[in-house]
């Protein structure tokens, strides 16, 4: 039985667009510069041409591939995702044999690194709704101020608006 993707591509390519999302890790090192740390996607278009494409790149910026260039493309990527996922089994094995259970209690806090902080008592503790109307009042305050003293510039004259003293 043929998988899904492939019965996909099977009926549907030459009809629809398809892309296939390589990560970075996994490219080969002539893509790595290139790649800048983007994932690679793989776009085989209507007329069944290979092209890529970066993410988070114009919708129009793609590069041709040919056939042969394609299959070493993913002859390497499959390459370096088959090393990796050797590693993550070693991990794996590795953590499963030593790795501890987390303590129930908090760890005791390095006397180095933290000061215990001492909490302000109940009554001291400020409503932080307080601290937001005083600084709206005293916002509007400093407004109206400066509304009174433009006003007052207006009526009277104000300062010349070169600035400077008047030289006669």
């Amino acid at each position: 039985m043929a998988s899904p993707l492939r019965q996909l591509l099977d009926d549907e390519a030459g009809w629809e667009e398809f892309e296939m999302i390589i990560p970075h890790p996994f490219l080969p090192p002539r893509f790595r510069e290139m790649s800048e740390n983007r994932n690679m996607i793989l776009l085989l278009d209507r007329d069944m041409t290979l092209h890529i494409r970066w993410e988070g790149s114009r919708m129009h910026e793609h590069h041709p591939l040919t056939p042969r260039s394609a299959r070493r493309l993913v002859r390497e990527v499959l390459k370096r995702m088959t090393t990796y996922r050797a590693d993550l089994q070693v991990f794996s094995r590795f953590f499963e044999q030593n790795a501890e259970q987390p303590f129930d209690d908090p760890r005791a806090p390095d006397p180095l690194r933290f000061k215990e902080r001492e909490m302000p008592p109940a009554s001291k503790i400020e409503d932080p709704e307080e601290h937001e109307v005083v600084a709206e009042v005293e916002i509007e305050e400093q407004l109206e101020a400066e509304r009174m003293i433009e006003l007052e510039r207006m009526d009277i004259g104000g300062e010349s608006p070169m600035g400077g003293e008047i030289i006669e």
